[in-house]
């Protein structure tokens, strides 16, 4: 395994290690040589993606564009993002990579599709959900989108910020009441559409994976299909 992966991360970092942790746990290796190269950029100083959006904060796009550089020049071949917000910087740094991207939201969206889901509910940030990246990407695979209450949407918030803050605990309790909502309004499954959410409902994704669309876990079996696929299946 020579393929280079570059993560460009921090956002959070919890989510990050994460994330990596998935990679490693499905990569189909018996040796440490059989694993993927990781080239990490783990940089919690990225200006707050959510803040920008929503209440005027500094913009994070020269910091991710120069983390992405960064990873270029350490010889990634591959760069993703493990953060569902940041993907609304996707379309500007990946005109401008030099190297192939792999989006989290067409990563999660073609999946859902391929599991055959017609309606499914959003756990995301409040900019994700304002800036409708999911709710657009959905509809466009005739798949409707359900979205959390304003009440909800405060809780799936505080429920982000502690884990962030490492307080995973906390962040269950917030947001899996949120996620029962969305089943019982007929969701056919929730999409996970924070990196900080499947670490707080790891158990709930353990018992009821069908139900979960984990964007953490489809972004890291998107990186091993690119990894592990032949020179001539790859897509420049």
């Amino acid at each position: 395994m020579s393929r280079k992966l570059g993560i460009l991360g921090g956002m959070g970092p919890l989510a990050t290690v994460e994330f990596m942790q998935k990679i490693i746990a499905q990569t189909p290796a018996s040796s440490d040589q059989q694993h993927i190269p990781m080239l990490v950029s783990n940089n919690p100083q990225i200006p707050d993606r959510t803040a920008f959006l929503l209440s005027n904060g500094d913009d994070p796009y020269q910091v991710l564009k120069q983390g992405m550089e960064q990873l270029e020049q350490a010889g990634a071949e591959c760069i993703v993002m493990p953060c569902n917000t940041a993907h609304y910087w996707y379309p500007r740094l990946s005109n401008t990579s030099r190297v192939h991207m792999i989006s989290i939201l067409d990563s999660v969206v073609t999946e859902a599709q391929q599991r055959g889901y017609q309606k499914v509910g959003i756990l995301a940030t409040t900019a994700t959900m304002t800036t409708r990246m999911y709710q657009t990407k959905l509809a466009q695979k005739q798949i409707a989108a359900i979205a959390p209450d304003q009440d909800q949407q405060q809780a799936v918030m505080a429920g982000i910020y502690a884990v962030k803050a490492g307080d995973v605990e906390q962040g269950h309790r917030l947001m899996k009441p949120v996620f029962d909502a969305l089943l019982e309004q007929g969701a056919d499954a929730v999409l996970l559409g924070c990196t900080e959410i499947p670490v707080a409902l790891a158990e709930t994704g353990f018992h009821q994976p069908e139900k979960c669309l984990d964007s953490l876990n489809i972004l890291a079996k998107a990186c091993i299909d690119w990894a592990t696929a032949d020179s001539a299946e790859l897509v420049a």
